[in-house]
């Protein structure tokens, strides 16, 4: 059954096996990757990773689904799954991470409510520990 909450996540676009994109990739509707992805990826759908895809990208994305190789950083607004087949090296940031059984994941994890960018989540915890440091000196 399709909802129509789900078009955006739909799969329209296809990067088959053999084919390689090196720069900024942006799109609307979801997007497979079976071939090779490096540079950025943005957007506010999905991206999957089919089992031959491998993508070395700074990510920003919704949802992204890997059951091939991801080596960077993602920002993900919704959820990461790390399949079984699936290999990530590099750091992850999303509210909801699934990692199967069989699947590789070296990095760091942060799974805060609030996906800042990382400038601001480094001043935001800058701040936070002046102001408990501060606590900690009145009492």
């Amino acid at each position: 059954m399709k909802f129509k909450s789900d078009s955006a996540d739909e799969i329209v676009s296809l990067l088959g096996e053999g084919a390689e994109f090196q720069g900024e990739l942006s799109f609307n509707h979801g997007i497979r990757v079976d071939g090779i992805v490096r540079g950025k990826v943005r957007s506010e759908s999905s991206l999957v990773i089919g089992p031959k895809g491998k993508v070395e990208a700074e990510v920003e994305i919704r949802r992204v689904s890997i059951s091939g190789e991801f080596r960077g950083t993602i920002h993900a607004s919704d959820r990461v799954e790390i399949h079984k087949e699936g290999k990530v090296y590099g750091d992850i940031y999303t509210p909801c991470l699934i990692i199967e059984a069989g699947a590789v994941f070296e990095g760091k994890c942060n799974m805060n409510e609030h996906m800042a960018v990382p400038s601001q989540r480094a001043e935001t915890g800058e701040a936070a520990s002046s102001a408990e440091a501060r606590s900690e000196e009145r009492a």
